[in-house]
């Protein structure tokens, strides 16, 4: 591994477009996709006066767009984003700050992450992961070139801390989870030195009593607390949401009920089911090859996600490759979790499948750039 610092890449080099380009994995992120929209569609039907036509629209229009910008991303070459990681983060940082404008921000499900856009909404949090992944990359390849300096720790820690901190004011628990991990994991495959990486776990532990105590109140402390305990009466009201959840998933059986049969959900009793429990409607009227489906669909995502990230030819794309894919596992991982009650209720949307135009525009945006390093690795996707 360590022979890729010493690459020299030749950034004038013509691609075969035809010969690189990564089918698997688009082809697998539009299936899922795909599938997404039906239970959406269904989801929504009794949800809005409409039907959900005005919602569908947009998230189709935030799709069309998603996809031109994953093909405009596929083609830039990734290794270009050097010149330009900090405008980026910064954009992406000063869109975060944003939301707690007045009258701009939007409180939803108890956090304050979005920004009112007249005729949508927008959450900066979702493309600053890649801003913040691209910039930590950027140090991470200095790193290995030149070695640590004070000024190269600190980029690399403050570019971490400064978004983490702007995600834990808006109160997006879920959203914090994923930024610590996705830079854990980073830091880690940019082969940083093991004393660096046991110190960020340090803080991360030092910070859980702080955490625990002034950031988990209220109703954050009581549904862990009901999730720990589902069957303890003082919280009951907090577990409703993962107790339909699960009902919604049991009737679905092998086959399902049927797209829009579901009793579960064309009766409004699956809570929050366009974005956090979309995965038990797929569940419920779908059934158990549905279910099984997307997740394959999505594991597949995920390995080529990894296999891209190990085979890039520099640290840049490895670290950025490897710290989407890192975004995407979390997110994917703790939304189905949830769902099936095995892990506790965060507020994560499932990528590509909830309702969400900016969060849609902003998958597709991260997998345009994996596309990129992909394309521009040694052998193409018919080589063997």
């Amino acid at each position: 591994m360590s022979n890729l610092s010493n690459v020299s890449i030749d950034h004038s080099e013509r691609v075969d477009y035809f010969k690189k380009f990564d089918y698997l994995l688009l082809s697998a992120v539009l299936a899922v996709t795909a599938i997404g929209l039906v239970y959406l569609s269904s989801a929504q039907y009794d949800k809005y006066a409409d039907h959900g036509q005005k919602q569908m629209i947009v998230q189709i229009v935030g799709l069309t767009i998603g996809i031109i910008l994953c093909i405009v991303f596929t083609l830039f070459d990734y290794r270009n984003f050097k010149k330009v990681y900090i405008p980026f983060y910064v954009i992406n940082l000063v869109l975060m700050l944003a939301v707690f404008l007045p009258g701009i921000g939007i409180n939803s499900g108890g956090s304050r992450s979005w920004l009112n856009l007249g005729i949508t909404t927008y959450q900066p949090s979702e493309l600053m992961k890649l801003a913040m992944v691209i910039y930590e990359a950027v140090y991470l390849e200095k790193v290995k070139r030149e070695g640590m300096t004070v000024k190269y720790g600190l980029n690399i820690f403050f570019g971490f801390a400064v978004p983490l901190g702007l995600v834990f004011l808006q109160k997006d628990l879920g959203m914090a989870i994923t930024y610590i991990i996705t830079f854990l994991v980073v830091i880690f495959v940019g082969e940083i030195k093991l004393r660096y990486l046991v110190g960020s776990l340090a803080m991360g532990a030092v910070g859980v009593p702080v955490i625990w105590k002034f950031y988990m109140n209220g109703t954050r402390r009581t549904r862990l607390l009901g999730f720990l305990d589902p069957n303890n009466e003082l919280y009951y009201d907090y577990t409703l949401q993962l107790r339909r959840s699960l009902t919604a998933i049991g009737n679905g059986g092998l086959y399902g009920q049927g797209l829009g049969e579901g009793t579960m959900n064309r009766n409004n009793k699956i809570l929050v089911k366009l974005t956090d429990m979309i995965y038990s409607v797929v569940c419920e009227e779908g059934g158990f090859i549905a279910a099984v489906t997307v997740i394959v669909l999505f594991t597949v995502i995920l390995l080529r996600m990894l296999a891209i990230s190990m085979r890039s030819q520099d640290y840049f794309g490895r670290c950025v490759a490897a710290g989407i894919f890192a975004s995407f596992f979390v997110v994917i991982v703790q939304n189905i979790a949830m769902n099936l009650g095995v892990m506790p209720i965060t507020g994560l949307a499932l990528p590509f499948m909830s309702q969400g135009g900016s969060a849609m525009l902003a998958n597709y945006i991260s997998i345009g750039m994996v596309m990129s390093i992909s394309m521009r690795r040694e052998k193409g996707f018919f080589s063997r």
